[in-house]
């Protein structure tokens, strides 16, 4: 896929992310806790921040994005349209076909899983 995004770079969300996709925002929910350990590394949250790797706080249910503007989503181990877990409400597919732009792409555990037409 071409440019877009944020100067001519594509704009690229990780749903749960904690840095282990590259070129990429990472979202966490708001209430997350920074010291909780990274799943691949066992290393705090925090380190993402002092690495500089870019982590946006929201709401699962109510990405800050506008419609259409975002080139790819990732979800890796995250609860899909699970509705609520013991960490609160799950990521909704009806939410990342929201924010994808046409042509972009969901991809779930590396797998392509939605292409927006």
């Amino acid at each position: 896929m071409s440019g877009g995004g944020i100067g001519g770079r594509q704009l690229q969300l990780n749903l749960g992310g904690e840095g282990e996709e590259a070129d990429c925002i990472n979202q966490q929910p708001p209430w997350v806790d920074l010291t909780w350990a990274i799943a691949r590394n066992g290393l705090p949250l925090s380190a993402l921040t002092t690495a500089s790797v870019p982590l946006l706080f929201c709401d699962n249910t109510d990405l800050c994005f506008p419609d259409s503007i975002v080139d790819n989503v990732y979800t890796n181990g995250v609860p899909v349209d699970l509705g609520m877990t013991w960490l609160g409400p799950s990521v909704t597919s009806a939410e990342i076909k929201r924010v994808l732009k046409s042509g972009g792409c969901w991809y779930d555990n590396g797998v392509p899983v939605y292409q927006k037409p």
